[in-house]
Parts: C-alpha cells; sequence; structure tokens
C-alpha cells in the first residue's frame, strides 16, 4: 500500500478512534448528569413532602383530638401563626402508648405515599442524665444527685426545678447546672417513702426558656426512665383530658398531679368517669402527669408526659434507604426536635 494511502488510513482510524473515546465520554457525562438531576429531583420531591406534613394542619383540621383517622396527614397546629408549631394532640397521638394512636397504615394513607416509607421522631433539644451520687439514711434518707445537661452532646447551663413524688409526700429543689453542663441536687425522703419515690427533674436552658426538658428518675429500680412503665395503669393524655385503662381487679384512685417546670397543680377527676382534666398553663414546658394510687392493697404511681415524648412511630427503615430531613418546631411554646424519615421513590 503506497505511503499516502497507509497515511490516509491510520489518520481515519485514528478520528474513528476519538470519535468513538468522544462518544463515550459524552454519554458517560449525560448519564451522571441525568443521574444527578434525577437524585436532586428526588430529593426535593422527597423534601416537599416532609415540608408537607409538618407544615400542614391536614383534614380534618383538628383530627389530633379524637380517635377519628384523618383524611390527609399533617402535624401543624390549626390556627398557628407561628413558623414550624406542631399540634400537641397530633404528636401525641401517633405514640403507640397511647389508646388513640394512630396506625402505620392510616398514617401512610393519610399522608398519600405510594411505596415511600415513612418514619417520624420526635424528641426534647436538652437531654438531662440523672445520676445517683450518694445517700445517707436518718429520719429521713439523703439523696445526692449528679443532674447533666446537654444540647447535641454539647454541655448547656440549665436552671433546674426538681419534685420528689411519694405516698402522701411532695417536695421540691431548685439548682442550676453550671457552663460544663453539671449541678448536684440533694433531696429528702422519709425513709418509709423511698420503695415508691418519683425524682421529676426539669431543666431549662440559660440562653432560651424555649428549651425546657424533663426526665423521670424511679428511686426503687435507681434508674432513669425514659418511658412509663404502664405497669397498672395506661395514661393517655388527648385534648388536655387524661384517660386511664388498667387490668386491676382492685384499684384505688388516690390523687392526680400535673407538673411543670414552674409549678405542680392537682389534677381535676370529672365525676363518674376515669378522666381527669389537664390544666391549660402558659409556662413554657412539658407536662409530666403522676396518677397514684392502691392496687390490691399496694401503693403505686404510674406517670406520663403531655405532649408523649420521646416519639418514635412509623417504618424502623431496617434493609431500606432512609432519607432524612430535620427540622427545629415548636409544641406548645416549646422547641423540640423532629426527623422526617423516607424512604426511596420507587417507580
Amino acid at each position: 500500500m503506497p505511503s499516502t494511502a497507509i497515511d490516509t488510513f491510520f489518520a481515519c482510524t485514528i478520528i474513528v478512534a476519538a470519535a468513538l473515546i468522544a462518544t463515550a465520554f459524552l454519554c458517560s457525562t449525560m448519564q451522571t448528569s441525568i443521574s444527578s438531576t434525577q437524585n436532586i429531583n428526588k430529593e426535593s420531591y422527597l423534601q416537599a413532602i416532609a415540608d408537607h406534613i409538618i407544615t400542614n394542619p391536614g383534614a380534618p383540621i383538628n383530627w389530633g383530638t379524637s380517635s377519628g383517622v384523618p383524611t390527609d396527614f399533617g402535624l401543624a397546629a390549626g390556627s398557628s401563626t407561628i413558623p414550624y408549631e406542631l399540634d400537641i394532640d397530633k404528636i401525641t397521638r401517633l405514640n403507640d402508648l397511647n389508646n388513640y394512636s394512630l396506625s402505620y397504615p392510616d398514617m401512610e394513607n393519610a399522608a398519600k405515599l405510594n411505596n415511600i416509607a415513612l418514619g417520624i421522631t420526635v424528641s426534647q433539644v436538652m437531654s438531662i442524665n440523672i445520676e445517683q451520687i450518694s445517700n445517707s439514711t436518718g429520719n429521713d434518707v439523703s439523696f445526692t444527685f449528679a443532674i447533666l445537661t446537654s444540647i447535641d452532646s454539647e454541655p448547656t447551663s440549665a436552671s433546674l426545678n426538681c419534685y420528689v413524688v411519694a405516698n402522701n409526700y411532695l417536695s421540691n429543689v431548685t439548682d442550676s447546672t453550671s457552663s460544663i453542663g453539671v449541678g448536684n441536687v440533694t433531696v429528702q425522703i422519709p425513709s418509709t417513702e423511698t420503695g415508691n419515690a418519683m425524682l421529676i427533674v426539669f431543666a431549662r436552658a440559660s440562653f432560651d426558656d424555649r428549651i425546657t426538658s424533663y426526665a423521670i428518675y424511679n428511686f426503687l429500680n435507681a434508674t432513669q426512665e425514659s418511658a412509663p412503665n404502664n405497669d397498672i395503669l395506661t395514661l393517655t393524655p388527648l385534648n388536655y383530658t387524661l384517660s386511664f385503662t388498667t387490668n386491676s381487679t382492685d384499684l384505688t384512685i388516690l390523687k392526680g398531679y400535673v407538673f411543670f417546670y414552674s409549678y405542680w397543680q392537682n389534677l381535676t377527676a370529672v365525676q363518674g368517669t376515669t378522666q381527669y382534666l389537664i390544666p391549660t398553663i402558659i409556662d413554657k414546658s412539658p407536662l409530666v402527669i403522676v396518677l397514684c394510687g392502691f392496687d390490691n392493697g399496694t401503693y403505686f404511681q404510674e406517670w406520663t408526659s403531655y405532649p408523649q415524648i420521646p416519639l418514635i412511630a412509623g417504618s424502623t427503615f431496617v434493609g431500606e434507604e432512609q432519607n432524612v430531613f430535620s427540622y427545629t418546631v415548636t409544641i406548645n411554646n416549646v422547641l423540640y426536635k423532629v426527623n422526617i424519615s423516607l424512604g426511596d421513590v420507587v417507580s
């Protein structure tokens, strides 16, 4: 083959190869761009769903106050003018400790999600850890606790208001935690009542009174409790009414209390029912509700919170993609953290 023809052949081969490489690169770049666009579109789509759940009151607008199933799922307070304000009863109805809890299928159907898993968690902004560090016995038993307060694992200074509740005994102690989030609280309890006593700790962040949290310590088990035991009673707060159910064959309710950061009040029983009225308070605080009584002659105390937080509802996302959207919200003038988790979009 003449050298000119050979040169032309190799030149054409190089051009074809270059064109193939360029085409492959362009296809790869286009695929990457398409995939990236799809991911952006998916994230925007899921973000819109999460935003709708947080900012929309749902339908009916007051679905949280009854046992009915909503036709549209939204957690926002119906008449609120505050951004990201959620309804206390809608949040409470997501807790499976509640006798009127909304089932996961009902929640997904109301949210109109097709093949997309949904999970919701609500937690206090500030964490409280209670550790017993000493006790001494006299006419009364004196207990000293270390109280640790933190936000996102960072120590936070806070003012403390602590209540001790036992049979025919109620007292409170105030203190604070330091800039490194540590404080000590000492309480006295009659020696005959230590087996049924409960310590309720409220902490309020020094820089924002909307950051107010609670924690419960059970003296009998010497442990901090993250959720009610419901051994004797199941307590259900809803629409500012506390209902209870029990399997006890011999039950006597002596009294009920509602505790919040600044104070406490007695609960008023609704005559002829198993219900108590929950007062509406203006304090920026979660509520801790306690019922006391006798079960077959043995004294007991059961507690719950209003709203019933911490909350974990919906899918556990085991083996599923999980897209998490985080919000800081207000419930009854208190700040909480909410995560809305959504699964993969199935085409």
